[in-house]
C-alpha cells in the first residue's frame, strides 16, 4: 500500500511538500489534490484551444505536472477558424 500511495503522490506532485503520513492518508490527500487540480487544468485546456476531457483526464491522474504542462503549451493556432474573441465588445454591444 505504501508503493502505491508514493507513486499517486510523485504523480500528483503532492509528494514534492514533503508530506510524510501514513499511507492511507498519503493516498487520499494526493487524491483529493487531484480532484481539485483536474477541473482548473480542463479550464485552462479549454481557455487555449485544447480538447477539454483529454485534459481533465490528464490533470486527474498527473495532478500538479498535468497543470504546468498545459500552462507551458502555447495556445492552439487553428488557421481554418478565425479567432473568436466577444471582448472587448463593439460598441453596438452596449
Amino acid at each position: 500500500m505504501q508503493t502505491i500511495a508514493t507513486i499517486v503522490a510523485y504523480a500528483s506532485g503532492f509528494a514534492l511538500m514533503g508530506y510524510h503520513e501514513s499511507a492511507t492518508t498519503l493516498l487520499v490527500t494526493s487524491l483529493a489534490v487531484d480532484a481539485s487540480l483536474a477541473p482548473l487544468t480542463a479550464i485552462v485546456a479549454m481557455k487555449r484551444g485544447r480538447p477539454m476531457i483529454f485534459w481533465a483526464l490528464l490533470g486527474f491522474v498527473f495532478g500538479l505536472w498535468a497543470f504546468v504542462l498545459v500552462l507551458i503549451v502555447g495556445k492552439r493556432e487553428d488557421s481554418a477558424d478565425p479567432p473568436r474573441s466577444n471582448f472587448p465588445p463593439t460598441s453596438d454591444a452596449a
